[in-house]
């Protein structure tokens, strides 16, 4: 099925899609899983934030905000993908596909930095734990969050092998990550919910650790 809707997106917001040796409809490919990216994450920062503020958990705020930092490493990949297009010039003779390798490394830098940032904020929670109201509706919230990030993992890992992406498989593995990060949420509110404990610091600090050894794979 997401392979279905990912073809179906191509074919009708990617002009001459199959020319992709081209450097313009490489550029197209860029710009079009940026804009994806774009309106995606920000609708599942959008219904999270809602959900967080409405349910007062501070796992669904902080997923909400780890969405919006996907929103913003989309838009760089746009730019990213902008630049690379352009041709050559007397101060780029050999064109400008270099940027999108930089726009990469700031992809996988974000993905490190909030690594870093999960360690610090799941740290915070085991020492001062504090528990969320979670309802089925936030439940579902984060199911269907978890879906929508693992169609995003696969949309970006094809056309990243379509245009040959160092920056798109960067983002791949942040959204694979996510899928990650928003399960470790459900998964805690769950068994917090049946048991009374609270694990939303230690699942945290679980998927931290992976989310940090994923970015400085990346870096190499």
């Amino acid at each position: 099925m997401g392979f279905i809707l990912t073809n179906l997106l191509i074919r009708l917001f990617v002009k001459d899609h199959k020319n992709t040796s081209n450097v313009t409809v490489r550029e197209r490919y860029g710009k079009f899983a940026g804009i994806v990216g774009i309106a995606s994450n920000f609708l599942l920062f959008v219904i999270k934030i809602i959900a967080g503020t409405l349910f007062r958990s501070i796992s669904i705020t902080a997923d909400a905000v780890n969405n919006l930092t996907d929103s913003a490493s989309s838009f760089i990949t746009i730019i990213g993908f902008k630049i690379s297009g352009k041709p050559a010039d007397e101060k780029h003779p050999y064109g400008h596909a270099r940027m999108e390798y930089i726009s990469g490394l700031i992809v996988t830098f974000i993905v490190s930095l909030l690594g870093v940032q999960l360690i610090q904020s799941s740290a915070k929670k085991i020492i001062n734990p504090v528990p969320g109201e979670f309802s089925i509706i936030s439940i579902i919230i984060l199911a269907v969050s978890i879906f929508i990030k693992l169609w995003q993992c696969l949309f970006y890992r094809k056309i990243g092998r379509i245009i040959n992406s160092a920056t798109l498989f960067a983002v791949s593995a942040d959204s694979r990550n996510d899928t990650f990060s928003t399960s470790a949420v459900l998964v805690a509110a769950v068994i917090s919910k049946l048991t009374g404990f609270d694990l939303d610091g230690y699942m945290g600090a679980v998927v931290a650790i992976l989310i940090l050894v994923s970015g400085i794979k990346l870096m190499n």
